[in-house]
Order: C-alpha cells, then structure tokens, then sequence
C-alpha cells in the first residue's frame, strides 16, 4: 500500500520551509509521496492579498521540481 502525506496550504509563495517540513514529513513518516494541495480561498486570508489562483499552482509546481516524491493537487482550487 502507499503511503501518501497531505500538505495543505497557500503556498502564497511556497518556500524553503514548506520543503523542508514536506521533506522532513516524508522521511519520519515513511512517506511514498507528499501531495502539496494548495488552498482555493483559504477562510483565514483576504482574497485581495492573495495571488490568483493559477499562479499560487505555478509556483508551488516550481518548488517542488526536481523531488520525485513530492506533487501537486488541484482538487482545493477545482472546488473553489
């Protein structure tokens, strides 16, 4: 069975440190994959300090580049 891990957020931008807790995540926890879910419209922020929504999935698909272990989810921003 797989073992996936869920990283949910609003990568507004994604940095070092998601990375490295994904990373840290992953290796702890035993984890085949780490999905990155980015936030559609997070109840916390205001949506007129937020990047947009395709750009938030850009960069979070930048970041995690090169970690096969790590993807990305659309499923937060496909319900919003």
């Amino acid at each position: 069975m797989k073992r996936l891990g869920l990283f949910g957020g609003t990568f507004d931008p994604p940095h070092v440190g998601h990375l490295a807790l994904a990373e840290w995540a992953r290796e702890r926890l035993r984890l085949d994959q780490v999905l990155f879910v980015p936030a559609g419209q997070p109840p916390h922020k205001r949506a007129a300090r937020l990047s947009g929504e395709r750009h938030r999935l850009a960069m979070t698909r930048l970041a995690i580049r090169g970690n096969p272990a790590f993807a990305v989810s659309t499923v937060e921003l496909e319900t919003s």
